[in-house]
Order: structure tokens, then C-alpha cells, then sequence
């Protein structure tokens, strides 16, 4: 499954591609095809979890699986550091496969069928499914596929006894941005679970903000998603709700209130302090500026509020430090 995506540098780029073009437009949706129809078969007949050799084939397919929809489809060799803004570009030809619910079906259940080392793997095919290129399907065809697309997430949140694998969890998260960069906001809000999705994405979000110890590299992409939901408010036409009043305010309550009581946990356990790593916190807040702009009143409000708290206790220890006799 490796060498899928692995380049022969004694090739020149042309001979290579060449020889990449000819082996996805010959044989590349086959192996896709035929791997899927193995996974099928894996979920009908259930996994033993004690045969390692089981475990490990299943985990061989999953990565055939993933290495396929990895490939190099149209010779961009693009920079996988920049996966936030990633775009499948999945052939024509493969329309018939993707237009299948059963495809994304099949890679829900298998999250939900297999133990964590398995189950990341599924995720991560569901990223690269949900980054497949927008122009593959008509429109109705993409409400379609973003409408199974997020039952898929609201199955998730909805039993999230999985997300406690920090493998799990950062796949998720991924995925939940990598929806909001192929997906439009107006798009999003036409799916019929959309309220219900938002409001356990907001749940998920608010979680792992307090939970700031737990995976902390995964909160970029939290982060990325509701940044970027909330810049696209203004541009949105349709009429249903998009709910990011409502939900954005806690957001912004929650990094923020989250990340002050971070320091006497940190104090108190002698822990790495992760308000020293400069370069992710200004990163964070450039993301958190744009939610926090949703409701600039009800920032103002509890930044005033917790500054104002933070100054009393703070002139109270001062206080009672100077009473102190030596």
C-alpha cells in the first residue's frame, strides 16, 4: 500500500507522471473497489479483536484504502503540512462510487466497529472524503453527499465513547474543519440535522476547551472551524438560522475562562504552562478574535467582567501580603 504514494527520484518528473496517470487511470479505482468490498466483508462477518493477524490485515486494507484516496491524482504533489486546505482531486470516473451512500456508510460503521488503532484509520479516510472536490457532484448531488456527510457526524457526537483515544479525537477534528473548507456556511445550514449538529459540535468544542491538557494540537482545527464559520456569516444568503449568535459567545467564554484557570492547575501540578508557547497561543487568538467578533457585546461584557474580578482578588492577596509581619 506504501508505494501508492511513494516517488522514484532516479525517474525524471515527466517519466513519472507518466507512469502515475497510466496507474490511476488503469487500475487505482479497482484496488479502491476491491478494498472496499473486503471492508464489507470484514463488517458482515464481525472482527475477532484476539486475532492479531485479523487486526493487522483489516489495518493493511484500511491503509490501501487511505493511500488511494491520498494519491497524487493530478501531479500537484501538494504540501500534506498544509492539510487544513487540502482538496481531493478524485477522478471523474470514481463519480459512481462517491455518489453511493453506502460508501460513507460503510466507513461510519467502521469507526464505530473497530478498536482505536482501527478506527483512526476510518477517520482518516472520511477526511479525504469529505475533502473530495466540490466539482465532482451537481448540486443536488453535494446536498446529498453533505447531508450524509454530517449524519456521520452527528452518529459521533451522539456516542462519542471513541473520542476519548487521542488518535480518535484529532482525526475528528480534522475532519470537522476540513467540512467547513470544502463546504459552504450557506450549504451547511440547508441540511436538515444542521441544528442539532451545531449544537453538539458547540458541546464537543466547549469540552475540549476545558479539557486544554487533552490533545492540544487538535484545538487548531476546532479553532479553524468556527473561525472560519463565523467569517462566512456575512456572506451567507439562505434564510435558515446559522445559530453562531448563540453558540460563537460560548466559545470565546470557554477558551477564555479556560485558558485563566489553566494557571493555578499549572501552578499546583507543576506543569508544562501552555500560555509559554507563544507561537500557538497568538495563532489561537488570531482564530478566536474572528468567533469572538460574533457578538463583540458579550465579549466586551465578560472581558470586563473577568478583568475586573481578576483585578479585586488580585489587589486582595496584595493586601493581605502587606499585612503579613515578618
Amino acid at each position: 500500500a506504501q508505494k501508492l504514494v511513494l516517488i522514484d527520484y532516479s525517474r525524471s518528473s515527466g517519466k513519472h507522471r507518466k507512469i502515475a496517470t497510466s496507474f490511476r487511470d488503469t487500475s487505482l479505482k479497482d484496488i479502491l473497489v476491491l478494498a472496499c468490498s473486503l471492508l464489507k466483508e470484514v463488517l458482515a462477518k464481525p472482527l475477532n479483536l484476539q486475532d492479531q493477524c485479523q487486526q493487522n490485515l483489516v489495518m493493511q486494507v484500511l491503509k490501501l484504502v487511505l493511500n488511494c484516496l491520498n494519491f497524487d491524482f493530478i501531479g500537484s504533489s501538494a504540501d500534506e503540512s498544509a492539510d487544513d486546505l487540502c482538496t481531493v482531486q478524485i477522478p471523474t470516473t470514481w463519480r459512481t462510487i462517491f455518489l453511493e451512500p453506502e460508501t460513507l456508510d460503510l466507513f461510519f460503521n467502521l469507526y464505530h466497529s473497530f478498536p482505536p488503532l482501527l478506527s483512526q484509520l476510518a477517520l482518516s479516510c472520511l477526511v479525504q472524503f469529505a475533502s473530495t472536490r466540490r466539482s465532482l457532484f451537481s448540486s443536488p448531488e453535494r446536498a446529498k453527499y453533505l447531508g450524509n456527510l454530517i449524519k456521520g457526524v452527528k452518529r459521533i457526537l451522539e456516542n462519542p465513547q471513541g473520542l476519548s483515544d487521542p488518535g480518535n479525537y484529532h482525526e475528528f477534528c480534522r475532519f470537522l474543519a476540513r467540512l467547513k473548507t470544502n463546504y459552504q456556511l450557506g450549504e451547511l445550514v440547508m441540511v436538515k440535522e444542521y441544528p442539532e449538529v451545531i449544537r453538539l459540535i458547540a458541546n464537543f468544542t466547549i469540552t475540549s476547551l476545558q479539557h486544554w491538557e487533552f490533545a492540544p494540537n487538535s484545538v487548531h482545527y476546532l479553532l479553524t472551524l468556527w473561525q472560519r464559520m463565523v467569517a462566512s456569516v456575512p456572506f451567507v444568503k439562505s434564510t435558515e438560522p446559522h445559530l453562531l449568535d448563540t453558540y460563537a459567545p460560548e466559545i470565546t467564554k470557554a477558551f477564555i475562562t479556560s485558558r485563566l484557570e489553566s494557571v493555578a492547575i499549572v501552578v499546583r501540578d507543576n506543569l508544562d504552562d501552555p500560555l509559554d508557547d507563544t507561537a500557538t497561543v497568538f495563532q489561537q487568538l488570531e482564530q478566536l478574535c474572528t468567533v469572538s467578533r460574533c457578538d463583540y457585546e458579550k465579549t466586551c461584557t465578560l472581558l470586563i467582567q473577568l478583568f475586573d474580578q481578576n483585578a479585586q482578588n488580585y489587589q486582595k492577596l496584595l493586601h493581605s501580603a502587606s499585612g503579613i509581619t515578618v
